[in-house]
């Protein structure tokens, strides 16, 4: 049966920055390659993170973006947890980010969580909150207001959040806080509770379908929801369940070698003048006009957190100075969540953006080849996939079409 999708996309009706966010993932899903396992652009050869990769690839049929982003998220949480920190260009951060894995129901999502918690041996600090109101959550973030927390059927608990009248409605507001490292305070008649510079890696999964289902394009491309990076968890073709009967992965030395790999850590990492002029070339090359400005920079700001991690991953750490080649492997790693957000955004949406930029870069060719002038109007005039003046300018902005003549 055809999925019934919950809105068809309306542009015009949607904030600048919505129709950024559209855009630029929209642009950069243009430019994706295909590879092997498309996730292996964005794994340093010779790393711990690669054999982790290679064991849940050749001993079981998980999508392989689940380990590779656990993983990951493991490594953010020991370096909030030891205070580790990046300086660039006068401002120091942590290395929290947020994610949200979608995957298919029954995909391994909690088996690999487990199983990489399990072969570190607790190495790295975990807040597993299930709880049912936003007092009881700020309670428990004030007893570890640093680490991973891991959260399932996190669709769910966002749909919670946006209920007015829920008991998790305030936890909106305190993770907005929380993504700002800024103070959290609540009062009530037994006492007040304070979280100081609160830093939380987030790890959510969910199941695909329902949240395609039902999460609205509004929401999903609001100022909240823009704070998460998505990652689409697919089943390998070439890795099928019935070869597979039993998961198994040897983690034996796991928990050595990522106590070798963060053994040497300094609190503070500075950018190298290498490093500086990679991320201005990324910041540069991912932009694209009429992009919210905010947005945009909130997006490249996680290119510093993920260049940190990777100098770690990479058997770095004794060194102070991130690199040229840091910041390109988190670049790969930005991509790659952009291309995987223009998706969502694609199947959580009646209109199909990639055909529909591709439909206007054939009609663009053939108004050139005709003489005519290429205008928003002759665009939505010349397919039915665009629908609006605003859709069509913002097709034209990505890619790169001067509108000079309407």
């Amino acid at each position: 049966m055809k999925r019934q999708t919950q809105l068809s996309l309306d542009l015009e009706a949607l904030s600048p920055e919505a129709q950024g966010y559209i855009a630029l993932t929209a642009a950069v899903r243009r430019r994706k390659k295909k590879s092997d396992w498309r996730g292996m652009m964005a794994v340093p050869p010779g790393s711990l993170l690669e054999s982790v990769i290679a064991e849940f690839r050749s001993q079981t049929n998980i999508a392989l973006e689940i380990p590779f982003t656990t993983f990951m998220h493991h490594v953010s949480a020991l370096l909030i947890t030891r205070e580790v920190q990046i300086e660039f260009a006068g401002n120091r951060m942590d290395a929290d980010f947020w994610t949200i894995v979608l995957a298919s129901s029954g995909g391994g999502k909690t088996w690999t969580e487990k199983c990489i918690r399990t072969g570190l041996e607790g190495t790295v600090p975990t807040i597993s909150s299930g709880a049912a109101s936003a007092a009881k959550w700020l309670d428990e973030l004030a007893q570890t207001p640093r680490g991973l927390w891991i959260r399932d059927e996190f669709y769910q608990l966002l749909k919670t959040i946006e209920t007015n009248g829920s008991p998790l409605a305030e936890l909106k507001d305190y993770l907005l806080r929380v993504y700002d490292n800024a103070e959290i305070s609540r009062t009530t008649k037994k006492d007040t509770i304070t979280v100081e510079h609160p830093v939380l890696s987030i790890l959510g999964f969910t199941a695909l379908d329902p949240f395609i289902d039902g999460m609205q394009v509004k929401s999903l491309v609001d100022g909240f929801a823009q704070r998460f990076g998505y990652v689409l968890a697919r089943p390998d073709p070439g890795r099928k369940m019935v070869d597979f009967p039993v998961w198994k992965v040897n983690s034996a030395d796991w928990k050595e070698r990522f106590g070798a790999m963060t053994i040497n850590l300094h609190k503070v990492y500075k950018t190298s003048s290498g490093a500086e002029k990679a991320f201005l070339r990324t910041f540069r090359d991912n932009a694209v006009d009429g992009l919210e400005e905010s947005f945009y920079r909130r997006v490249m700001w996680r290119a510093h957190k993920y260049a940190l991690i990777y100098h770690v991953v990479r058997g770095a750490a004794a060194d102070e100075y991130l690199t040229e080649e840091d910041y390109g492997w988190a670049a790969r790693l930005v991509e790659l969540q952009l291309v995987d957000a223009a998706e969502i955004i694609q199947m959580c949406t009646k209109t199909d953006i990639g055909k529909a930029i591709d439909a206007a870069d054939n009609l663009i060719k053939k108004l050139v080849a005709a003489g005519k002038p290429v205008t928003a109007r002759a665009i939505v005039a010349g397919t039915r996939l665009i629908n609006s003046v605003g859709m069509a300018r913002m097709i034209l902005n990505i890619l790169s079409i001067d509108e000079s003549r309407r």
